[in-house]
Parts: structure tokens; C-alpha cells; sequence
């Protein structure tokens, strides 16, 4: 069985992290799957009392007093990771942990990042706003017509999976989700081994999404031109 890592970042989830992570365990167990979890946490509610109170074997949780955003939360659960393989997995999305075998397969076939796309044929996403749906095919068709990268479709989803050695060379910086494009487009610039394997997408059933377009579009456009440019 491999052991990998997996890097969950958190912030106010007191009202379901209880039932997302019995469902990581309960999926990881059904899939014979065993990891090292790694929470990074900076809420400001119950959210890192709860998960203490759980007292879940291989789990470590990183308390930051102060919020720090999703990008540099994974960045810090990356650079705590022991193992070969590591990925990152939303805590608003428990039942993702179905797809880490294909993703592993990938890794273990030598793969140095492995990606996540909602828009293979055949891919189903429930709930997914069409402002969205709409703001992501462009940013993504933006990405493949200046990077010239027309084998992927899905730039900007952070549930990726990579080598730890590989994904720590790229001196990642990103502090927000525009993470999840600072990783693929400085692999694509190391030629880096890619592939993308598909998932379906499902609006979390609890809880808000952190990821709001007015407040983070800058970010993402900024880190694409950066790294175009450099």
C-alpha cells in the first residue's frame, strides 16, 4: 500500500469539518488508501478545537492565529509533508478522496503533476454557477492560447496531486487560489511531466465558498501575466 501526503487547508468550517473528515476516513478506508493528513488551519471559530477533539490517527494540524489565505496555507502544508507523493484536497469536497488512486497510478507512472479537470467529456458538475462556468472557460482558454498548452483544460483547480521534490523546486509564492495556476504554468516552464485525469465537481453541500471571482479575478490575471512574462 503507498503511503502519501495529503495537504487540506481550512478556515471556518466549524459547522461540518466533523463529517467532512469521518468521510475522508471513512473513503480512505474503503479505498485502501493510507496517508499522512496535514491540515492547515487559520480559522478564527471552533473550526482547530474540533479537529483536535477527533484525536484522528496520522493527522497533524498546523494552527495559524492569523489568516494567512489558501495558497500560502497549502504552501505551509507542502513544506511539512514526509512522503514521496503528496496532494491536495479541498475540505469542502470529502468524497474527491475517490479519485486519488487514478491520481496516484499517475504519480507512480512518473507523472510530476497531476491534474484535476471538471471539463472532460462526460464530467458532470452539479451547482456550479454559470457566472463561473463562464469566467473559467475564458481564463482557461486565455491560459492555452498564450502558454500555447492545448493538451489541458482545467489550469485553475488547486485538487492537484505532485511529486514533493518537483513541486518544491518551483519557489512557489502564490498566497490565494490563483495557487493552483502558479503551480501548473511554472511546471509547463520546467517541462514538467503533466496529465490530467477527470473528476466531476459538486457545490459543497454546507458552509459558503471562499473563492469569490470579485474579490480574487486581479489575483489570478496578475499571476498569469507574471509568470508569461517572466
Amino acid at each position: 500500500m503507498i503511503k502519501f501526503s495529503i495537504v487540506i487547508p481550512t478556515f471556518n468550517e466549524e459547522k461540518h469539518i466533523k463529517g467532512t473528515l469521518e468521510r475522508i476516513y471513512s473513503n480512505l478506508k474503503r479505498h485502501k488508501l493510507q496517508a499522512e493528513i496535514i491540515i492547515v488551519d487559520d480559522s478564527t471559530d471552533s473550526t482547530p478545537k474540533i479537529i483536535r477533539s477527533l484525536n484522528l490517527k496520522d493527522l497533524t494540524l498546523i494552527y495559524r492565529k492569523k489568516a494567512r489565505g489558501v495558497g500560502s496555507a497549502i504552501r505551509e502544508g507542502i513544506s511539512k509533508a514526509k512522503e514521496e507523493y503528496i496532494i491536495v484536497l479541498m475540505a469542502d469536497a470529502p468524497d474527491d478522496v475517490k479519485y486519488l488512486p487514478s491520481m496516484l497510478k499517475r504519480l507512480e507512472q512518473g507523472y510530476d503533476l497531476v491534474q484535476t479537470s471538471r471539463f472532460f467529456k462526460g464530467c458532470k458538475m452539479e451547482g456550479y454557477p454559470a457566472k463561473k462556468r463562464v469566467c473559467n472557460w475564458l481564463c482557461n482558454s486565455f491560459i492555452r492560447v498564450s502558454f500555447l498548452e492545448f493538451r489541458l483544460k482545467d489550469f485553475s483547480s488547486l485538487f492537484k496531486g505532485f511529486n514533493r521534490k518537483k513541486i518544491q523546486d518551483l519557489n512557489l509564492t502564490a498566497n490565494e487560489f490563483d495557487l493552483g495556476l502558479e503551480i501548473v504554468l511554472k511546471a509547463m516552464k520546467r517541462r514538467y511531466k503533466i496529465i490530467e485525469v477527470p473528476v466531476n465537481w459538486k457545490e459543497r453541500e454546507t458552509g459558503e465558498s471562499k473563492l469569490k471571482l470579485s474579490k480574487y479575478a486581479k489575483n489570478y490575471f496578475y499571476r498569469v501575466m507574471k509568470i508569461w512574462l517572466s
